[in-house]
């Protein structure tokens, strides 16, 4: 029998009347005793704004290059937009696989001859603060494997000290070769147990020099804990870093960002990024090739809204008007840059039509971000009601536009093109949260490898897996009941399906849901966390269309090429 429950169940933003998928997974804090714990919301109370010389320049920056982009970014007015540090990346260390004869790391004085404290003088000297990277691994990751580049494991101390002797205020500290030195140790991807313990040793050696920004750059790769558990970076790093990477590299493709905002959506789901301790979505592709403009504003939008470190990486000296006055965009910096540092959440992913996220900002504004799945020009009409909200005063943080008291807005985009929006005196609905009645997927109709298996993070302990990947592996839910041809569900699931860089990896898995025997619509589901058994998002939003009048209607979940993710129970307002 279908079982009822409170609408409060969902995650319901405070004072903002906005309706989300929750998640079940938790935080786990380290001690309040450790230093970057009691440090970190005032070196960092907002999103970092920079540059990094990777995206643009590889393992390869020089003295010149970095001369000329830190030229660029004081005299093009990213200075003063807030753009106030500049970071060397991989290729400041020697090539030469070898420390100096006093154990410390040897400046590449091919690429920068006049060294380290001389660049950080000249970044200093236009106004920036000035950081540099290493790697928690016998060698720094490279663009030569077997890298020749020495990394910090087992010299934390002692390179924390170099670094504070360069006047470095803030570390890049990357995931490289923690096992050995061969290609093979290059850049693991599976999960480990001694994350805390390995960038823990930098993080004290830093903070005993005085240095208070770290980025804990481990590409979103899950920690195994002793009871078997697997979490990811922002609940391990609390504590111990300013900001941490939520995902692998970044590479040119609209991909990369799908991937990412993926695996984004549960982290700010679960409040586990905000001031002192932010999640990083890796450096910004804006002004690089592989997406059009309106991907890269897209881009920058959303790693704007949800409160990611907005960091340049892109030849300054070439870069598009249209491009730079992304990166200029006033009103997407001031949601960055709010003090609230509350990264929006994803409210409904209108299967694969448009995205529609928001969030609180300190003022009692909201921001709002809808982008288009389609890749093609159509119009979106973002309806504030989705939001909890009766009316707003709006302004277009694209176009500058505004509008008063208003409860709709439409515009047209291009191709995985946005509105970015930001809502105040705002009005909200008074209606009162509806009641769910949900059915529990292990109720349902299994067919072929489809399987009731234990998720202690369930609502009854069970969910239903292996569906999809074959096309008789399918899940059936009865006894719906509707009044018109489209209704919103709510979906309670898992998908732990974490993915990687370079490898075609969404960071999300599809559903073809059936209604009443009807055509597949394809439904997308981001990830939910890292632990197959716990971590479950809740109270997912789906609107399918193919419904009867009555008490009768059922929906097929299929997927004939892919697995679909496991299913928990799924509500219904009755």
């Amino acid at each position: 029998m279908p079982l009822s429950s409170s609408f409060s169940r969902l995650s319901v933003l405070a004072a903002a009347g906005l309706l989300g998928a929750a998640s079940s997974a938790s935080a786990t804090a380290l001690p309040s005793s450790h230093l970057y714990e009691r440090q970190s919301v005032s070196a960092l109370p907002t999103p970092g704004m920079g540059f990094n010389t990777y995206n643009a320049y590889a393992c390869s920056p020089s003295e010149s290059t970095s001369h000329t982009s830190i030229d660029h970014l004081q005299s093009d007015g990213y200075l003063a937009a807030g753009y106030n540090f500049f970071q060397v990346d991989c290729g400041w260390v020697s090539r030469n696989a070898q420390r100096d004869s006093s154990g410390n790391l040897e400046t590449n004085t091919d690429r920068f001859p006049s060294g380290m404290s001389a660049l950080s003088q000249y970044a200093t000297s236009k106004g920036f603060s000035f950081g540099l990277y290493s790697d928690a691994g016998y060698r720094a990751c490279d663009t030569q494997s077997p890298s020749p580049v020495m990394g910090s494991l087992g010299y934390e101390a002692q390179d924390a000290a170099l670094l504070q002797s360069y006047n470095v205020s803030y570390l890049k500290y990357d995931n490289c070769y923690a096992d050995g030195t061969s290609g093979n140790d290059n850049a693991p991807k599976n999960p480990r147990t001694d994350f805390p313990t390995r960038f823990g040793k930098m993080s004290s050696a830093l903070a005993n020099v005085g240095i208070k920004k770290l980025l804990v750059c481990q590409w979103g790769v899950a920690q195994k804990q002793s009871d078997g558990r697997l979490i990811g970076p922002s609940q391990w790093t609390q504590g111990l870093s300013t900001s941490f990477r939520l995902a692998d590299d970044i590479a040119s493709g609209w991909i990369n960002v799908q991937r990412i905002l993926n695996q984004a959506i549960p982290i700010a789901l679960n409040k586990t990024s905000g001031p002192g301790h932010f999640a990083d979505g890796d450096l910004l592709e804006v002004g690089n090739s592989g997406m059009t403009i309106d991907e890269q504003a897209t881009h920058f939008a959303y790693w704007a809204m949800v409160k990611s470190p907005l960091v340049i990486s892109t030849d300054l000296t070439a870069i598009s008007s249209a491009a730079k006055a992304i990166l200029l965009n006033k009103g997407l910096i001031a949601v960055n840059q709010d003090s609230l540092g509350e990264p929006v959440k994803l409210i409904e992913r209108r299967s694969y039509n448009y995205d529609l996220h928001a969030g609180k900002l300190a003022n009692g504004d909201m921001a709002v971000l809808a982008f288009d799945w389609t890749n093609t020009q159509r119009t979106i009409n973002v309806q504030f009601g989705d939001l909890g909200v009766v009316s707003a005063d709006v302004t277009d943080l694209w176009s500058g536009a505004t509008q008063t008291g208003v409860s709709t807005y439409s515009k047209q985009v291009n191709g995985h093109g946005s509105i970015a929006l930001r809502l105040s005196n705002i009005k909200y609905t008074s209606t009162a949260a509806p009641t769910l009645t949900y059915i529990n997927a292990d109720k349902g109709v299994l067919a072929g490898a489809a399987v009731v298996q234990s998720c202690s993070g369930c609502s009854d302990g069970h969910d239903v897996g292996f569906v999809g990947n074959g096309a008789g592996n399918t899940l059936t839910i009865n006894n719906i009941p509707a009044t018109s041809s489209e209704k919103l569900l709510y979906f309670d699931y898992v998908n732990a399906d974490v993915g990687f860089s370079f490898v075609g990896a969404t960071n999300d898995r599809v559903a073809q849901i059936s209604v009443n025997g009807g055509s597949a619509q394809n439904v997308s589901f981001p990830l939910s966390g890292y632990d197959w058994g716990r971590d479950v998002a809740k109270g997912y939003r789906v609107r399918l269309t193919g419904f009867n009048s009555g008490t009768t209607n059922s929906i097929t979940i299929s997927n004939p090429n892919a697995y679909a993710p496991d299913f928990d129970r799924i509500g219904y307002v009755a």
